[in-house]
């Protein structure tokens, strides 16, 4: 089956939201929920469109994690790239990976905003998951060309403005290094959108 059939299966059976999540053990649960909130929080807050979201990959997830989620939200409400890392390390099966990439779309798209901050953050994950560019793309178009044929009154748009203060205010050594990585990585982004 080649990605773009995988990417519409996802899209068409569960319009994503945590594809399959259950079938997976507790670590790929908690992984793939927990960079769905840290890339919520990604812009500074969580709206209620993507709380929602949020609250249906944690239903799709299980039990455990649903009751784990306000903890989840609290803990991830400040950047860590080790916690980041760990999470791509427990994400093994390909087509878990493909979801979670939608799911990042699904959130961030929420708002019909794709902030500079949360591109950053899905690019840098898809890349660490060994998302290749051109797959990347076309999650990102799949889910765009679905989500405005869905409200065709309100297209999705970028904003391509300066980073947020979660970047700017490294805490840890390995928060600068990220820190670093997006600054360089700004500004090819904002040439690919």
């Amino acid at each position: 089956m080649d990605n773009k059939t995988v990417i519409s299966s996802i899209l068409k059976d569960t319009s994503a939201c945590a594809f399959r999540l259950s079938d997976y053990g507790y670590d790929e649960r908690l992984a793939y929920i927990s960079m769905i909130v840290s890339l919520a929080w990604a812009d500074g807050s969580i709206d209620d469109r993507e709380r929602r979201l949020i609250n249906t990959i944690a239903q799709a997830a299980g039990r455990d994690i649903e009751e784990e989620l306000e903890s989840i939200i609290i803990q991830n409400r400040k950047f860590s790239l080790d916690k980041y890392n760990e999470w791509v390390d427990n994400i093994h099966d390909e087509k878990l990976k493909i979801g979670l990439i939608i799911d990042m779309f699904l959130t961030s798209f929420a708002d019909k905003v794709l902030m500079q901050s949360e591109t950053i953050y899905m690019k840098y994950i898809s890349q660490k998951l060994g998302i290749s560019q051109p797959l990347y793309t076309e999650i990102r178009k799949c889910v765009e060309d679905i989500l405005n044929y869905k409200d065709d009154e309100q297209q999705i748009r970028y904003e391509y403005g300066p980073l947020n203060n979660r970047e700017k205010q490294a805490d840890a050594p390995s928060e600068s290094l990220l820190s670093k990585y997006l600054k360089g990585i700004a500004n090819t982004l904002t040439a690919l959108f």
